[in-house]
């Protein structure tokens, strides 16, 4: 992909689907052609809509490198554990384990972050939804530069409650339960697929080239994989956390 133009045209494809509710065909879009060509796909169609970066999906590639997308669509659950969500298209769910940043986060310089000095930015550990609303047919087995320049397929983000600090300690299942609409889609052990939550963090936070504003979220993995949902879902999720909500797909209503 040439750049300027090419991007840009790319970031209003993107653009008009997501508030559209629409899928593109991946065969008659323009493939970013390096990492830093998405990123800036991401971030002009973020700026096309006014649209403001209140977190980040992160994720470790297989060679270890951090991959990460800016989430732009946060609804906090209510002190009760409820909340709703809606967006043009809501496809899926997943349910993760987040971190809210407590002070700006900058890059890391000289000396890499560890474990423990990420952490002191921290202000708290909470479970979370992110829903995924995909802009193209093939969604995440689509060319990889294409699904990451569509931000990883996010569609926006449920803060759920906070949690005790033990859920960071590596190699851990967790109990979930997931029913939509009165059915069960998911029982069983939640695995992070790292074995750890914050292992996508440290990637993420030592591959950062700017700061990240205090009170973002990084959210770095689903427990469950992706979960399809209908147009409207009522969704329950019990086990470590308890979380309750509506989500709709809009363009259907």
């Amino acid at each position: 992909m040439p750049a300027g133009s090419a991007t840009t045209t790319l970031a209003r494809q993107l653009s008009d689907a997501d508030n559209g509710g629409m899928r593109l065909a991946t065969a008659t879009l323009a493939e970013p052609g390096t990492p830093a060509e998405a990123f800036t796909v991401q971030s002009e169609t973020l700026a096309l809509n006014g649209w403001l970066t209140v977190g980040y999906k992160v994720a470790i590639r297989p060679d270890g490198s951090s991959i990460s997308a800016p989430m732009a669509h946060i609804t906090h659950a209510s002190e009760s554990g409820t909340a709703g969500f809606e967006r043009p298209a809501v496809d899926a769910l997943e349910v993760e384990i987040c971190f809210v940043l407590g002070k700006d986060l900058p890059p890391p310089g000289a000396k890499s972050y560890t474990r423990e000095t990420l952490l002191g930015y921290v202000s708290g550990i909470y479970s979370g939804v992110e829903f995924l609303g995909h802009r193209l047919d093939n969604g995440s087995r689509s060319p990889a530069l294409l699904f990451l320049a569509d931000r990883l397929g996010n569609a926006g983000y449920v803060l759920g409650e906070e949690l005790p600090a033990e859920v960071l300690e590596p190699g851990q299942d967790f109990p979930l339960v997931i029913t939509i609409n009165g059915g069960t889609a998911f029982s069983g052990p939640g695995k992070h697929p790292n074995g750890d939550p914050v292992a996508p963090f440290l990637a993420f936070a030592n591959a950062l080239t700017e700061p990240v504003a205090q009170g973002r979220i990084i959210t770095t993995g689903s427990l469950c994989g992706a979960i399809p949902t209908p147009e409207r879902a009522a969704i329950a999720i019990s086990g470590f956390t308890t979380l309750t909500v509506t989500a709709a797909s809009t363009r259907e209503i």
